[in-house]
């Protein structure tokens, strides 16, 4: 009997201790940025899931039902906003009913206005630009952006599990040290460039050319599958030739034809540059993160703006 009793304590005890290892709280992002940054600075405390799938087009992805339903599982959504994810506002609307807290953390960012560079011109033929409104949704790709919404994960983060706060501003303060470090490299290679006109497949890259004091010029606009018309294509053409452009830069989830074309036209060099909008299946499997890939993004560019014989 004593030894029943014994058998019975020590597996109580057993799955009181394995059940919480069990039952982590689960947050919820809309996109890979999102999904790079809330698992770092949350650590082992909590699990973070990603809505848009690897592998698809965060511009046009729609969730099922299903999806959707999913997130009533989140202690947290955080998502972009400003069109990024078109679903959102509507999906937030009923999750805040569930009772799932929903950040939109596009609110402590620095915006940028689209046409906001006289470069980057957006008379291009896009005609689903409107969709996002009169903002450019890649903040990720400024470095500040990424402190500021860092700091809004790590105090959200801290609101719903104070007992792991510490743990959580521990996490920031590396990864702040980090993006500080790689925005740091950009700055010290990119001084020595030769050019300031980066020629893109469609506009992602405004926050971070206007960080570093460049100008882009893009085939399509915010969203990859807009087309420009012939008459747009021709003037673009012209633009190439009058900055000496060498180079465009496709992308990994979304490469318009046109761009394979004006490649062709003005005898243009491809490259990739990634807006980091979602992983590719490959990448994924790679273990890429934001930090790897901005790193090649870094290369790509040095190759085009600073290698003269690149």
């Amino acid at each position: 009997m004593k030894s029943r009793v014994s058998f019975l304590i020590i597996f109580l005890l057993i799955g009181f201790v394995s059940l919480p290892a069990l039952a982590r709280p689960v947050v919820y992002v809309s996109v890979f940025p999102l999904f790079d940054l809330v698992e770092l600075i949350g650590g082992e405390n909590v699990e973070v899931k990603q809505l848009v799938p690897h592998g698809a087009d965060a511009h046009g992805y729609e969730p099922s039902p299903r999806r959707l339903a999913d997130l009533e599982g989140a202690e947290i959504f955080f998502y972009i906003g400003l069109g990024m994810e078109p679903w959102a506002e509507k999906a937030v609307s009923n999750l805040e009913e569930a009772g799932v807290k929903t950040v939109k953390v596009s609110d402590v960012a620095r915006l940028r206005k689209l046409g906001e560079d006289p470069e980057h011109d957006h008379d291009h033929g896009h005609s689903h630009d409107h969709d996002h409104g009169p903002y450019d949704p890649h903040i990720w790709l400024d470095f500040d952006n990424m402190i500021k919404i860092g700091e809004l994960v790590r105090d959200k983060l801290a609101e719903n599990w104070p007992e792991n706060s510490s743990n959580f501003a521990q996490n920031f303060a590396e990864y702040e040290e980090k993006i500080i470090q790689l925005d740091d490299e950009y700055r010290k290679a990119l001084e020595q460039r030769y050019s300031d006109y980066i020629l893109t497949s469609h506009a992602a890259f405004g926050y971070l050319a206007s960080r570093f004091g460049l100008k882009e010029i893009s085939v399509s606009g915010i969203s990859p599958h807009a087309e420009p018309s012939p008459h747009a294509l021709a003037r673009l053409v012209r633009e190439v030739e009058e900055h000496g452009i060498k180079f465009i830069f496709l992308e990994t989830l979304a490469a318009p034809r046109t761009a394979n074309v004006l490649a062709e036209e003005a005898n243009l060099e491809i490259s990739t540059l990634n807006p980091i909008e979602g992983l590719t299946l490959e990448e994924k499997e790679r273990g890429e993160d934001y930090f790897s890939l901005m790193e090649k993004n870094l290369e790509s560019l040095k190759k085009a703006l600073v290698d003269e014989n690149g």
